[in-house]
């Protein structure tokens, strides 16, 4: 009787400790290390910002239309130094909007399961679930810090327990496994 194994097993393995470090590190980020994200993804915006001005550029020279681009560039380049230069404001601002977006997504839920004609079976899934999203959109507008550093950490957990099993579901399948032999 031949025996089969998954001889990838190490690339699963390697990828749970990844996730596991990155779960970590998420975990005990500060709110510095969240502001600096947020100020080099709007140095980033930024430089897509410069980017899209060279592309104007070049469509000018060929006579080609070019009106779109250039607002787009310099859109991009004016949030981007914005976020850039202004990180707290910017992340303040972002969890407001996203706070109301998820007020609005709450009300709209509940909107839809009171109207609904039809008998639903996870009626109580959906009323918890828009309850759930007015609250979390409520924290989100009203105390924006707060929110993001445990939205943080809640993505670092899950990184973590993520990664814990995919280390376990690596060496599950590094187990020899019996080879049917056809007779």
């Amino acid at each position: 009787m031949k025996t089969k194994t998954n001889k990838n097993w190490w690339f699963l393995a390697i990828n749970g400790l990844v996730a596991i470090l990155v779960g970590l590190m998420l975990i005990f980020l500060t709110m510095e290390v969240i502001r600096a994200a947020v100020a080099i993804t709007g140095l980033t915006i930024a430089i897509l910002g410069v980017l899209l001005l060279v592309v104007a550029i070049y469509q000018l020279k060929n006579d080609k239309r070019a009106a779109i681009t250039i607002l787009l560039s310099i859109s991009f380049l004016a949030i981007g130094l914005g976020i850039r230069f202004y990180p707290d404001p910017s992340l303040h601002m972002f969890f407001i909007l996203l706070g109301i977006w998820s007020v609005i997504a709450g009300i709209f839920q509940l909107v839809v399961l009171v109207n609904s004609k039809q008998t639903l079976s996870n009626k109580n899934l959906i009323l918890f679930n828009g309850l759930l999203t007015i609250v979390l959109g409520a924290v989100m507008f009203f105390s924006p810090e707060t929110f993001a550093e445990f939205l943080v950490k809640l993505i670092g957990i899950f990184a973590a327990v993520f990664g814990i099993m995919m280390i376990y579901l690596s060496l599950v399948i590094r187990k020899p496994i019996p080879e049917e032999t056809g007779k």
